[in-house]
């Protein structure tokens, strides 16, 4: 098994060296995330590890139902410090450069640069903002890439295993098959095979694994394993998704140049200047870019909630990641002045990559120490006021601390990156419980019982926290008016 893995370049001294320094270099790049432990604002409960503990079937209500494998047999289902994320980290050096093997990238220059591009950029802060996710969804590109390699060998039992891989990785996020099709694309506009049959050889377990994922979820929902009215089960009609063709295609070129919190500008047109040198110095592969550039969109063209995908950073990870990645590979497969000029790019690329995550994770804990100074003092008045009671937690308005300590513009929002809270409407007790002596706050959040003194309170309110009136407590409730939008929108759901 060695033997087969030399030669076909996945286990080789090169590679071995290559995914030692991708480690080494992800893990110096983000020492600031390993020591500040941070965590994204659905995380309160699964770090805390006492009233939540991750499951096999934590995930399978959304039919990820690979997604915590790797968190429960390793660390009985917690979020351990440091350790979670040297595992997740060396996942992601490992895929990456099995990808550049899949590839047939023989330079190691050439190798180490594409895979940096895939492992510093920022679109991989869209996944450390949340903890619990990267060792799975790390390990899916490692899944890929293997998988992708394997299904180019012709017994019977490599197809299977390559179908194994791409269920795995399906089942930790489905749009990992953005990654899958971009990869494969590229693969073909490095190397064609000579013969058709071969690449079909080549095509089919992917095929076969998106069918059989679909299937899986058909029959998990069937069972009532799966919620399929939950958003990411939800797929538009044939009728809709043929309208919805021409917006596609608008989105594959509008996301390669909209900005983003830590997209800038300059990364976006690098990353933009190296994807049209590689199309124009191979532009005989046209289909085949046609295909790469289409899967950029496939997560957003298949759900009915578009805002769940349309230029966010975790999807784009799996998508425009690759496809520039997949550019830069390219590259380093043409003349001698083209491979020239794209190191230059690429250097530029990764410089502006890295510098965005260490602003990144500067803005991020300023954030995570300003939100929980707010919770803390929001904490100590409702304590004051009734120490001895557990309240039902009512937060009208959210109140992201993070963007005051980021100077940038940017056209989209990116609310796990940036503009999210972690303080959020809708489970407010894993913050507040977190720093609690004792637990005094249920985990719902609605208000069931509208007593006159509360209708009262809601329909004259008028100043969000810190103002005192901002703040109201009974033998239920504790109300806390944020922001003057979360005011307008809870008193526009009065019945009267």
């Amino acid at each position: 098994m060695k033997a087969s893995f030399k030669k076909k370049g996945i286990a080789d001294n090169q590679s071995i060296r290559l995914v030692g320094m991708g480690f080494i270099i992800l893990n110096l790049i983000f020492a600031f995330y390993h020591i500040t432990f941070f965590w994204g604002n659905h995380d309160w409960d699964w770090v805390k590890g006492t009233t939540q503990v991750l499951s096999l079937n934590t995930g399978m209500f959304e039919g990820r139902y690979a997604k915590f494998i790797l968190n429960v047999s390793l660390f009985g289902g917690q979020i351990l410090p440091i350790l979670n994320n040297l595992v997740a980290f060396t996942l992601l050096a490992l895929g990456a450069v099995l990808l550049t093997a899949y590839w047939q990238i023989k330079s190691f220059t050439a190798r180490l640069i594409t895979a940096l591009v895939i492992i510093t950029a920022p679109y991989v802060l869209g996944w450390l903002y949340f903890p619990i996710n990267i060792l799975g969804n790390f390990s899916a590109v490692a899944l890929v890439a293997y998988g992708l390699i394997v299904a180019e060998k012709t017994k019977w039992y490599h197809k299977t295993l390559s179908i194994i891989c791409f269920l795995l990785a399906l089942g930790v996020y489905p749009s990992i098959a953005e990654m899958m099709i971009v990869s494969f694309a590229i693969r073909h506009i490095i190397s064609p095979m000579k013969k058709k049959e071969k690449m079909l050889n080549s095509l089919y377990p992917l095929i076969l694994a998106l069918i059989g994922f679909k299937l899986l979820l058909f029959v998990l929902g069937k069972l009532d394993i799966v919620y399929s009215g939950h958003y990411n089960m939800q797929m538009p009609t044939i009728e809709e998704l043929v309208w919805r063709i021409p917006e596609m295609v608008v989105l594959v070129f509008s996301q390669l140049l909209t900005t983003l919190p830590f997209l800038d500008v300059k990364y976006k047109i690098l990353s933009l200047l190296l994807l049209i040198l590689a199309i124009t110095a191979t532009y005989k592969r046209w289909l085949w870019w046609g295909i790469a550039l289409g899967a950029t969109v496939l997560s957003t063209f298949l759900t009915t909630a578009q805002e769940e995908t349309a230029y966010m950073p975790r999807i784009n990870f799996y998508g425009i990641n690759f496809l520039i990645a997949g550019a830069v590979a390219v590259l380093f497969t043409q003349k001698q002045k083209i491979r020239n000029i794209s190191s230059v790019l690429c250097l530029l690329l990764l410089w502006n990559g890295v510098t965005a995550d260490f602003e990144a994770f500067k803005i991020w804990r300023l954030g995570q120490i300003a939100e929980t100074a707010l919770v803390e003092r929001i904490s100590a008045k409702i304590e004051e006021i009734t120490p001895d009671k557990v309240l039902v937690p009512v937060i009208a308005g959210e109140l992201p601390l993070r963007p005051r300590y980021y100077a940038s513009s940017y056209q989209k929002n990116s609310p796990y990156v940036l503009n999210g809270s972690l303080l959020v409407r809708h489970i407010p007790s894993g913050m507040f419980n977190f720093y609690a002596v004792t637990p005094f706050f249920y985990n719902y959040s609605q208000i069931a019982d509208l007593t006159p003194e509360l209708h009262h309170f809601l329909r004259v309110a008028r100043r969000p926290w810190p103002a005192q009136d901002a703040l109201f407590i009974n033998d239920k409730y504790a109300v806390i008016l944020l922001t003057d939008e979360g005011i307008a929108a809870i008193q526009a759901q009065l019945p009267y």
